[in-house]
């Protein structure tokens, strides 16, 4: 009887010890932030607004690259977020403009939606602002959807 009581123990200590391990899934994330990183690119844990419930945010992921030239006047502050309806305005299908964060004013709206169609396709939105452009989404890709992540933000960077 001791040793059973033994052997439960052993077995209840062993399993929360193997329920505090992070999953494959996390363990993925964690070496995509890290790269990401060591890319040079800003890795942070946020909520955006969701456009579906409206007052309420979903988390995602931020990955952000600073602008070069923080005070350019050319720099306009924007925010697109991913929505099956497409806005008349922005003729960027599958994309809408967020009015509270300013006014898209993009110079060649066909560049970027050339951009935009590049990315994975659990990306939630896209921001510019004065300092950093980011890219919000919920990492469900890998290391190659990280490289088209870099790639995408560097050509927003002088949008």
């Amino acid at each position: 009887m001791t040793i059973l009581i033994i052997i439960l123990a052993v077995v209840l200590i062993m399993g929360s010890a193997l329920w505090v391990l992070p999953s494959a899934r996390q363990r993925q994330q964690m070496a995509m932030r890290r790269a990401a990183m060591a890319k040079g690119m800003q890795v942070k844990i946020t909520r955006i607004k969701d456009l579906e419930y409206p007052g309420e945010e979903m988390p995602c992921i931020a990955y952000r690259l600073p602008r070069q030239r923080v005070n350019d006047p050319s720099h306009h502050e924007w925010m697109l977020y991913r929505h099956s309806e497409a806005d008349p305005e922005l003729h960027i299908p599958g994309w809408l403009y967020d009015r509270e964060k300013g006014r898209h004013r993009f110079s060649d709206g066909g560049a970027i939606a050339k951009i935009l169609l590049r990315l994975p396709s659990d990306v939630k939105a896209v921001q510019a602002t004065a300092g950093a452009v980011s890219i919000y989404w919920d990492e469900r890709g890998d290391i190659q959807d990280l490289d088209t992540i870099l790639q995408v933000l560097k050509e927003l960077q002088s949008c």
